[in-house]
């Protein structure tokens, strides 16, 4: 873990995130964040650290540390932006391509299909990038750890310095594993718990999206269930510890 002290000198608007009001600072390549709502921070190191078990490459994700920033809890990660590359959410090319918000142009579509075939079809387009792949990876990870919080300011690309285009690694996990779901009852079994929540932006469902996409990757569970075994108690490593257990027997991950 790390303990941080940083001026209001480095902190960032937040301007374009779904929680405007979570503290977030830039400095020396570190971007760091405050926990605002719940656990973001513990959330994000475990669902970060599940990852370094799985297929993905270091470059498909970005890797959180759990810490303290001025005297708060948070995390902190490394910018995955080059000095020549920018970052672009499907949210904001959506709005200064088309002019009107993605979220809302795809209320006009029924079922995933559609809203999906559009948000593809329009990044093609605008863009020349096809973010099938991207989309299995993010939304297989999604239905691992129950992210509630996967809006299009949520999923971008990268431009570089030449105008080329690639897809941005899977970053902002902070509301999964149950964190910040107001409809959570602890006094309940994490199993009834997590039949309480609610996906994002194609359907309301992990598992539908999941499936539609196919599998994006592999999880190694034995090792991954090993490595939970080491880090502190949680209600966040427990939920995480239940979606592993679940899923390792479960034919879809097989």
């Amino acid at each position: 873990m790390f303990d941080v002290k940083i001026s209001n000198n480095f902190l960032v608007d937040t301007e374009g995130t779904s929680d405007g009001t979570q503290l977030k600072f830039f400095k020396d390549g570190y971007w760091y964040k405050e926990d605002n709502e719940g656990c973001e921070g513990e959330v994000e190191y475990l669902v970060s650290k599940l990852l370094k078990f799985s297929t993905l490459k270091s470059k498909d994700y970005v890797a959180y540390e759990h810490g303290m920033i001025n005297g708060k809890a948070g995390c902190r990660s490394k910018s995955f932006l080059s000095p020549a590359q920018s970052f672009i959410t499907l949210e904001r090319l959506h709005g200064n391509v088309a002019g009107i918000p993605l979220y809302e142009k795809i209320k006009e579509f029924n079922g995933i299909g559609a809203k999906t075939a559009y948000v593809l079809g329009f990044c093609r387009q605008a863009v020349g990038l096809d973010l099938t792949e991207y989309f299995k990876k993010v939304f297989t990870l999604d239905y691992i750890v129950l992210n509630e919080d996967r809006h299009f300011h949520n999923l971008g690309i990268i431009m570089n310095g030449d105008g080329s285009y690639l897809p941005a690694p899977i970053f902002d996990n902070g509301k999964s594993l149950l964190n910040c779901n107001p409809s959570v009852n602890r006094n309940l079994p994490i199993a009834e718990n997590t039949e309480r929540v609610v996906a994002r932006p194609f359907s309301g469902s992990h598992r539908e999206m999941f499936e539609y996409f196919s599998k994006g990757f592999d999880i190694d569970f034995a090792r991954a269930l090993k490595w939970l075994d080491t880090e502190p108690d949680s209600f966040y490593k427990q939920v995480l510890v239940y979606r592993l257990q679940k899923l390792e027997k479960s034919a879809i991950f097989n």
